[in-house]
């Protein structure tokens, strides 16, 4: 929009089956009928005869943004996404929900199983999140057993739609072992951005949301509408 000439770059995005991939990015800009300015178009094409610096930089950049284990995006990989919702958010006041959720229990079933079964079940969980989720959602590992999910809304009505479809997704994760079908729950807080938010404050509130859930039992959702945009207290 600033240069108002078309422009072209070498771009590596993230798939929505989770791969990264290299691109070349056009954007044009398109006029209404009195010459000014109005969208620019963007379209990127699949750069199909990859040379090995692309790959490097594809495997770094895979790396640099995607949790070693699961896959998942990582914690700055996460951390971005947020950023760019709060500017859409801002300025185009597109709403967005953010998800906090941590697996029940998990250090005692490490205890009961071992550690490999507990690696089985995030990459398990991971795999069956990716295939369940759109394209227009991104769910990561915060880090240890904690993940989070940022999804666009219509309003803050979404939000309990969304945590139970989460709950049902985590729910099919299951590892065959000696001792039977290994399965995990989670609790879940979720929570729709304010106008007062900032990235710190929408994830803590899930934080304390998810933290709520568990004092309420684990394995349940607690959410604005239970307790409010503030969030439980303590």
């Amino acid at each position: 929009m600033d240069e108002k000439r078309p422009e072209a770059k070498k771009l590596v995005l993230t798939h929505k089956k989770g791969y990264m991939i290299a691109v070349q990015a056009h954007f044009i800009p398109l006029k209404d009928e009195m010459g000014r300015l109005k969208l620019v178009a963007e379209v990127f094409t699949p750069i199909r005869l990859m040379n090995r610096e692309t790959r490097i930089v594809e495997n770094l950049y895979s790396m640099a943004y995607h949790d070693a284990l699961t896959k998942l995006p990582n914690r700055i990989f996460l951390e971005a996404v947020l950023k760019t919702r709060f500017s859409e958010y801002h300025r185009l006041h597109e709403p967005f929900a953010v998800l906090f959720a941590d697996i029940d229990h998990f250090h005692e079933f490490n205890e009961e199983y071992g550690h490999q079964a507990g690696d089985e079940i995030l990459k398990t969980f991971a795999e069956t999140v990716l295939s369940h989720t759109r394209k227009t959602d991104t769910i990561g590992r915060w880090g240890g057993e904690e993940f989070i999910g940022i999804y666009p809304i219509k309003n803050q009505k979404d939000i309990l739609p969304i945590a139970a479809r989460f709950q049902e997704i985590v729910s099919q994760a299951a590892v065959k072992k000696d001792k039977g079908t290994l399965h995990i729950t989670m609790s879940v807080g979720i929570t729709a951005v304010t106008a007062e938010d900032t990235l710190k404050s929408i994830i803590d509130r899930a934080d304390r949301f998810m933290f709520e859930a568990k004092r309420r039992g684990r394995n349940t959702i607690v959410h604005d509408e239970i307790d409010g945009p503030s969030g439980p207290e303590g």
